[in-house]
């Protein structure tokens, strides 16, 4: 994984972690789904785009998607180069 990459993962979890929410794993890719970096998240990255690209769509402006069930969360964003998604456990 690229260095570059990987400190912005690690400084993302960082970011949680400050306000008590605990990352299971980041997940950055391509527009296309093509992975850039990954931590701890063995799950496929089209889709991930693809709900970023949907989302965008809809609202005409970049946005922050969050799927969420009772133990889990995935938050998606968007940036002009990448597709960040962020898995957390739910906030109880």
């Amino acid at each position: 994984m690229d260095k570059k990459l990987e400190t912005i993962i690690d400084t993302t979890i960082e970011r949680f972690n400050i306000i008590d929410v605990e990352v299971k794993g980041v997940l950055v890719c391509d527009k296309n789904g093509l992975v850039l970096a990954t931590k701890n998240v063995s799950i496929a990255p089209g889709p991930i785009a693809r709900l970023a690209e949907l989302a965008t769509e809809l609202s005409g402006r970049r946005t922050t998607v969050c799927l969420e069930n009772n133990e889990d969360q995935v938050l998606i964003n968007q940036t002009e180069k990448a597709v960040v998604g962020v898995y957390t456990k739910h906030a109880s």
